[in-house]
């Protein structure tokens, strides 16, 4: 809209022709869409106003999006987004260099301030792209490079995925206790396809990976190893599964968390998301072998864990017809090789059986556990990957800022 570089905002602001507010939280730029109307009004009648320039207001309000590229020169960096109240919030803080990441949210699209990272000195800090988001959350980078995508819409979908390689360990513990009759699978709520990835490479063949959001139905049609052919974007309630009853090995997804996240309303059941509840009636229709789910820890504390309870039993048994051994677990995809503290509820199901195979495949999980929590003593097990075993070796995107809490 204005087509002027940063410095000159700070100029306008500074004279008092163009006033910025700051977010109480983010600390982007916030400018009154009179004010601006009123601006652009008054360089309509300059000789030599300047020429609108593609996007630049955008940037601007969003703390600028263009990249700043780091040299050795201190001054030559740009300053911080945040006040220092904000900047220092623990509960937002970016994240450091030589630790796992915090859990990675759809939020993160909104470029908070643990979408960041902090260099191993702590003196600077950027950006993560959304491929590095990717590798934090066990994702190949290249399945998300969709030139029709933004930024943000990539980092929204795979905010919400199951991390590919807990996935997998968790089809393999399936398997281990599990003779298929069908070696298939019907992902609702499928996201980015993280629990995909891991029936697939654990050889199942996909029936149907269905999502309400246009974002991630073409994540799942982009270079999966899946055909397009059997992605649908569409709602869950209102799809027909009548031709794939009896025909699946596993039905996986991981429902709306919403309803149950802590950074949620907590609507609960009373949220218009919540497709948990009506699991057991898809179970019914579809008759699988096993069934997994994942969601939220939030879950389990709803209602004082009632919702959850309630729940379990009904999947126990969906209808008089039908039987499941059911049991829920939480697990840390840092457990696995993620470079990421992510806890998750995963409940599990397996037809006409005693709730005691459930209990023996979240013993298998225990097994394939492959990292461990630094403050807990087994030496014969690495430790938590961190960002920096994720990310070093890339090149380097720039748009490193000075970091607020250093001296720099």
């Amino acid at each position: 809209m204005l087509g002027v570089t940063e410095k000159t905002l700070r100029n306008w602001d500074r004279a008092g022709h163009l006033r910025a507010h700051r977010h109480p939280i983010n600390g982007y730029r916030l400018y009154h869409i009179s004010d601006l109307h009123g601006l652009l009004g008054r360089l309509a009648e300059l000789p030599e106003a300047p020429r609108p320039g593609p996007q630049q207001l955008a940037l601007d309000l969003l703390g600028s999006d263009t990249p700043t590229q780091h040299t050795n020169a201190e001054e030559e960096l740009a300053p911080c987004h945040w006040t220092r109240a904000v900047a220092m919030d623990p509960k937002h803080r970016p994240q450091k260099w030589d630790h796992p990441s915090s859990t990675v949210r759809r939020d993160w699209r909104k470029f908070p301030q643990e979408a960041h990272v902090l260099d191993s000195k702590e003196q600077r800090y950027r950006r993560f792209t959304a491929e590095e988001i990717a590798l934090l959350q066990g994702f190949e980078p290249q399945l998300i490079q969709l030139p029709e995508l933004t930024e943000r819409e990539r980092i929204g979908a795979l905010g919400d995925a199951v991390p590919p390689p807990l996935a997998r360990r968790l089809v393999s513990a399936i398997t281990s206790v599990w003779s298929w009759t069908n070696r298939t699978s019907l992902e609702i709520c499928a996201g980015a396809g993280g629990l995909a990835e891991g029936a697939a490479a654990c050889e199942l063949e996909h029936l149907l990976l269905i999502d309400a959001s246009p974002t991630c139905a073409k994540l799942l049609m982009h270079n999966r190893r899946w055909p397009r052919s059997i992605v649908v974007q569409g709602d869950v309630r209102k799809h027909d599964f009548s031709k794939l009853r009896d025909r699946v090995g596993l039905l996986s997804g991981g429902p709306p968390c919403q309803p149950w996240s802590q950074s949620g309303l907590h609507g609960g059941d009373q949220d218009e998301r919540d497709l948990l509840g009506s699991m057991p009636e898809l179970i019914v229709q579809l008759r699988p072998e096993v069934f997994l789910f994942e969601n939220v820890p939030g879950l389990a504390m709803f209602d004082e864990g009632v919702y959850l309870r309630q729940l379990i039993e009904r999947l126990r048994r969906p209808n008089h017809h039908l039987q499941y051994g059911v049991l829920a677990a939480m697990f840390n995809a840092a457990d696995f090789g993620v470079p990421q503290i992510r806890n998750r509820i995963f409940i599990i199901g397996f037809r006409e059986a005693p709730g005691l195979v459930a209990n023996r495949c979240f013993d298998e999980m225990g097994k394939l556990m492959s990292h461990r929590d630094p403050a807990t003593a087994n030496g014969s097990v690495p430790v938590w990957r961190t960002i920096s075993d994720a990310l070093t070796g890339r090149d380097d995107p720039g748009g490193w800022r000075r970091w607020i809490g250093s001296n720099a």
